[in-house]
């Protein structure tokens, strides 16, 4: 605004510069002629005042001390005298219109170009008693001197007039904005500024007042609709028309893996290209509703999108289903598994079982098929038992304690218990470390320990050996099991925890394992808040290791 002012002062203030340069320029020249003619007409009347009876003899014309040309004209035109050229050489005269003009009027004058002297002058001629004619002429150059010699003074004048103007056009503008600077819009009617701005500064009040309201009113909204979407555990997403994203709410945000803010007017083909989000929205279009789900990283969501007719946008409802479709995964995979392994033993006793209630098996066999159906039943216990413990397990293992353990005590304790089994494989165990201590139940940990120390007899070789080691450090207890067995291969070390994966089946099936015992390990490990880590190496053996940290409960 102040350079608009500046600008406006100046522009006005330059023209009327230039127009007074023009006007002078243009008057001046006018009024030099205007001023010449009457000096001719002066300086003629004087010497026709003194003109003798007889007439003016050339000789006294000649002598006649003038600056300017003197020319004296006879009635027919012919010239007697010129003080600059020789009559005898000069043309009748009777047709120029100033003489022509003395000669009926008594007077006459004119401004031409003479072809004699090759230059402007300006003419006045009179008529003598006798009916000749007096003429006197000067040059029009001295009209242009006289503005030459004036227009440096004009062109100064024209300068200093812009500079004052320039001057007084900066201090003016400062001036006027910087009374208008000083208005504060918030309280307007509070500001000493000129008294023209005073009803424009009331209509701003009111309109603040107005505004004000009306900011508040939809701040208030927009918080109570921030904190309804925001506290939401799905994800909620307005499209416009195009698809773009007019809100986006916290939990879809970090669902889509993006930025809530950086996604606003981004289309949703432009945060997600996933061909389910691009199926999605070709049948929103299409039908109006649309379901999808979406797999991100991890995440299985699970996308709802209707349209809203009265805006032609749609509304998009997001929810994580990774654990609904996980849980219903494992059940049909646990369904199955446990399916499969009661079925086997269950099949080995009923066929014993028929057989000898048939009589088919000698008496001296008899015994060797009861054993058989034992060591069956105890099986299909053992894998009840490990089934019903993980589901304590799965449940938060209600009733479980949380108490000072001596873990040195209860690995021992677990591997006295597991010494016939060692001796039995040809397995020798061993325990040393420090005598350390965790926060836990009692119980978990010895079965957790028990597991260890079962699996690692089962997969060792004849011969082999089982490393039990205790570390009581300042941030952590780490217990390891480490064993001379057959070792596992890397592709599938993050798969034995699995409940029913074994490395190998068939001696799993052979030493009377369920799959589950490492399964059980990693969830007494989650209870107790502890990391699990396996290092292993095909035919060298395996090293699991159990990191319990301190302060955890």
């Amino acid at each position: 605004m102040r350079k608009r002012i500046f600008a406006g002062l100046m522009t006005i203030a330059l023209l009327t510069g230039v127009l007074y340069t023009l006007l002078v320029s243009s008057v001046l020249p006018s009024n030099a002629r205007h001023r010449a003619l009457e000096d001719l007409r002066g300086e003629a009347r004087t010497l026709a005042r003194l003109y003798p009876k007889e007439g003016f003899d050339p000789v006294q014309l000649q002598n006649l001390l003038s600056v300017n040309r003197v020319t004296l004209i006879q009635t027919d035109g012919t010239v007697l005298f010129d003080s600059q050229q020789r009559a005898e050489s000069m043309p009748n005269h009777l047709d120029r219109p100033e003489v022509a003009q003395a000669i009926s009027q008594g007077s006459g004058s004119a401004a031409r170009y003479s072809q004699t002297l090759k230059a402007e002058f300006l003419y006045y001629a009179w008529r003598l008693p006798d009916g000749s004619v007096l003429r006197l002429s000067s040059s029009s150059e001295e009209t242009g001197v006289v503005l030459k010699a004036l227009l440096p003074w004009l062109l100064g004048g024209l300068v200093l007039s812009v500079l004052i103007s320039y001057a007084f056009a900066g201090l003016l503008s400062r001036r006027i904005t910087r009374s208008i600077d000083s208005i504060d819009l918030d309280v307007p009617e509070e500001a000493v500024t000129f008294e023209e701005l005073t009803p424009m500064l009331s209509r701003i009040q009111q309109q603040n007042i107005h505004s004000a309201r009306q900011v508040a009113e939809m701040q208030e909204k927009q918080q109570q609709m921030d904190a309804l979407l925001n506290s939401m555990s799905e994800g909620f997403i307005v499209l416009d028309s195009l698809h773009r994203l007019v809100t986006i709410n916290q939990s879809a945000a970090r669902m889509l893996k993006a930025d809530a803010v950086a996604s606003l007017g981004r289309t949703l083909a432009e945060i997600s290209r996933k061909p389910e989000v691009m199926q999605m929205l070709h049948d929103l279009d299409g039908s109006g509703n649309a379901v999808a789900t979406l797999h991100v990283d991890k995440q299985s969501l699970l996308l709802s999108a209707s349209t809203v007719p009265s805006t032609r946008g749609a509304v998009l409802l997001l929810q994580d289903v990774t654990q609904k479709l996980e849980g219903e995964t494992m059940r049909k995979r646990f369904t199955a598994n446990v399916s499969h392994e009661l079925r086997t033993p269950l099949t080995t006793i009923c066929g014993y079982s028929e057989m000898l209630a048939s009589g088919m098996v000698k008496k001296e066999d008899e015994k060797e098929f009861l054993s058989r159906i034992a060591g069956e039943s105890n099986r299909m216990l053992a894998l009840v038992e490990d089934i019903l413990r993980l589901s304590k397990l799965d449940e938060g293992y209600p009733g479980g304690q949380h108490k000072q353990v001596n873990l040195y005590k209860t690995a021992r304790e677990a591997m006295d218990a597991l010494q016939n089994v060692a001796q039995a494989s040809k397995v020798s165990l061993h325990l040393s470390g420090d005598k350390a201590e965790v926060r836990g139940d009692k119980t978990l940990l010895g079965e957790m320990i028990s597991n260890l120390l079962d699996n690692a007899i089962k997969y060792n070789r004849d011969g082999g050996r089982v490393d039990l080691t205790l570390k009581d450090s300042k941030a952590a207890v780490t217990l390891s099991v480490a064993d001379t067995g057959i070792g596992i291969e890397a592709s599938q070390q993050d798969k034995i925890f699995e409940r029913f994966y074994r490395t190998d089946n068939s001696r799993s099936k052979e030493t009377g394992g369920t799959g589950l015992g490492l399964s059980i390990v990693k969830h007494a490990a989650e209870y107790h808040h502890a990391t699990l880590q396996i290092n292993s190496q095909p035919g060298t053996g395996t090293t699991i290791t159990v990191t319990f940290p301190k302060g955890k409960s």
